[in-house]
């Protein structure tokens, strides 16, 4: 018995794609609304949420037809992509992966905390396209709750490392100790931020901070302190000519860095390379700048094994967050099943009040007393209350949390077999 089999989710993420085939499928935050009104239009949909980050995009929907969904998410989105990139869920699993997401199960660093803003900002452009309604705005309203309890009541955060520092760990098997080191950030937002605090937390003598927008690099350099400078992305070229460690986290500025950026005579005079960071989806480092002598270039792709080992040794607190996650996938398949009651709830109100009146006028003759009428109020309003807790004791058992975390486990296994 199922109430959701409405709901459906396309996407990819670093799980299924390539940083290559990601960057060609990230949708710009600016684009967002445009293509959620366009789906919840002309699209056929009657709610949809988009979210895309540097690791994933996929795309939550409801309506009458989940083949037909699914087909109209992945023309909107997925236009002439390989279908072995793709994961599909419908309905159960549809919720079991989105809460996943939010857990921090299912994200490049386990238990990271960054989706959680991510998938807020999702939620608000949706509801400010119109596009998440009755459905939808509950359950990513519970799938935030779900992510904060994860992190509140299990130790599934604890150690976890930020994609930031993932990376710079992997730059320093290149680079060595960043103590005295030079160092230039392109992209004052969140990412280059934390790299930035990470690259000074490490020794850094000096973070050369760059952004299109160059009042935000004054502004974030001032809250970093005296050993961070700001600049304007025109001195990119010379910045990272002098630099030990460039690290690149900007949005929707593909080929940013091509191998014109470099002098290749500085390049060849170095004592050792430079090592590039790209934490950009799209990557703005174009890939053949890895191919200059004096450049070591790391994507995305390149912090797998570090986020790897971190996630050995977490399986007690992945299984802990695996119990809040069934519990809040029956609490919401519970809501969702009282939910669908209210005509009868509404209709059965109605029938209560005419009985009530009805009675009252056979046995007084339609000459109630005030004390007779506050009685038959009483009595009715009580009745009310015990069939209305007999509907909400059937949508809780409609589905045993056992059963629900039976259908979890089957639903990882899955997960692991595929890769």
């Amino acid at each position: 018995m199922e109430t959701i089999d409405d709901l459906v989710l396309v996407g990819l993420s670093q799980r299924t794609a390539p940083v290559a085939v990601r960057e060609r499928y990230a949708l710009q935050p600016e684009d967002a609304p445009g293509l959620l009104r366009q789906l919840v239009g002309d699209g056929g949909l009657d709610e949809a949420v988009v979210l895309s980050t540097c690791n994933r995009t996929e795309a939550l929907a409801l309506g009458g037809d989940g083949a037909e969904s699914i087909a109209r998410l992945k023309a909107a989105l997925f236009r002439n992509i390989d279908a072995g990139h793709l994961y599909e869920f419908r309905g159960l699993r549809a919720v079991m992966h989105l809460f996943r997401v939010t857990s921090g199960l299912d994200s490049l660093v386990l238990g990271e905390t960054e989706i959680l803003g991510q998938i807020k900002r999702a939620f608000e452009t949706a509801r400010g396209a119109g596009a998440a309604g009755q459905v939808l705005s509950p359950l990513l309203t519970q799938a935030l709750s779900v992510g904060k309890r994860a992190r509140n009541e299990t130790s599934i955060s604890e150690g976890s490392l930020s994609v930031a520092r993932v990376g710079l760990e992997i730059a320093s098997r290149a680079l060595g100790q960043y103590d005295g080191r030079m160092a230039t950030v392109i992209g004052a937002g969140d990412t280059g931020v934390l790299a930035t605090r990470h690259l000074l937390d490490a020794g850094a003598a000096r973070v050369h901070l760059l952004n299109r927008t160059p009042e935000r690099a004054v502004e974030a350099a001032t809250e970093l302190g005296d050993r961070v400078t700001p600049a304007s992305l025109d001195r990119m070229d010379t910045l990272l000519d002098a630099a030990d460690i460039g690290v690149v986290c900007v949005d929707g500025a593909a080929d940013l860095i091509g191998v014109n950026t470099f002098d290749r005579r500085k390049l060849g005079r170095r004592d050792q390379p430079l090592v590039l960071l790209d934490l950009s989806v799209p990557r703005a480092v174009q890939p053949d700048v890895g191919e200059l002598d004096g450049v070591l270039l790391y994507d995305l792709d390149a912090l797998l094994p570090i986020v790897e080992q971190n996630r050995s040794g977490r399986a007690q607190a992945m299984e802990d967050v695996g119990t809040i996650l069934v519990s809040e996938v029956h609490k919401f398949l519970s809501l969702r099943m009282y939910a669908n009651f209210s005509p009868a709830i509404e209709e059965l109100k109605d029938l209560f009040d005419r009985e009530r009146e009805g009675l009252l006028d056979r046995v007084t003759g339609g000459q109630a007393t005030p004390r007779e009428l506050e009685l038959a109020h009483a009595m009715e309003k009580k009745f009310l209350w015990l069939a209305l807790e007999q509907m909400k004791q059937g949508a809780r058992h409609t589905r045993s949390e056992e059963a629900l975390d039976r259908a979890y486990r089957r639903f990882i296994d899955e997960l692991e077999q595929r890769h």
